[in-house]
């Protein structure tokens, strides 16, 4: 009877150890790469990012479906923009960042135009775009349904 207790308890914390979790990304600057990266969940990901702590709003980038733990991306969006990036796996799970801002940078040129798609395999970092990369550690929040930190 232990033994059964013990292995339900272990299988009831299987969703919990599995479910995505995303890094928030720092130094988010306008024009210049990032790097989204996470752990968990299951393949493929749908990545997102919506205005900040409103997980029900429209999103303002959406992304093409990864099979990987990383995406790069250079930031076209203007500077001041507040952001959570949601992340959505196969099992519709969905985890978000906390908030975060783009930054000014040297240069505008590239704010609202197409997204500069750059996909991670595995999970190293596949993008393409040059230059130096920020940094993609921080927090994270995950699991199904849970929304942004500080939301209201």
């Amino acid at each position: 009877m232990k033994f059964f207790v013990t292995a339900a308890a272990l299988v009831s914390l299987v969703p919990a150890i599995l479910a995505a979790t995303i890094n928030t990304p720092t130094n988010v600057v306008e024009c210049e790469p990032i790097q989204f990266t996470w752990t968990g969940g299951q393949a493929p990901y749908y990545l997102s990012l919506i205005p900040a702590g409103q997980p029900s709003a429209n999103p303002l980038k959406t992304f093409p479906s990864q099979t990987g733990t990383s995406y790069s991306w250079t930031v076209d969006l203007q500077s001041g923009t507040a952001l959570s990036a949601a992340l959505k796996d196969s099992t519709g799970a969905i985890a978000y960042s906390d908030k975060f801002s783009v930054m000014a940078g040297t240069s505008t040129s590239c704010a609202n135009t197409t997204v500069s798609e750059g996909g991670g395999s595995g999970s190293s970092s596949g993008g393409s775009s040059g230059g130096s990369s920020g940094s993609s550690g921080g927090s994270s929040t995950s699991g199904s349904g849970s929304s942004p930190s500080g939301s209201s």
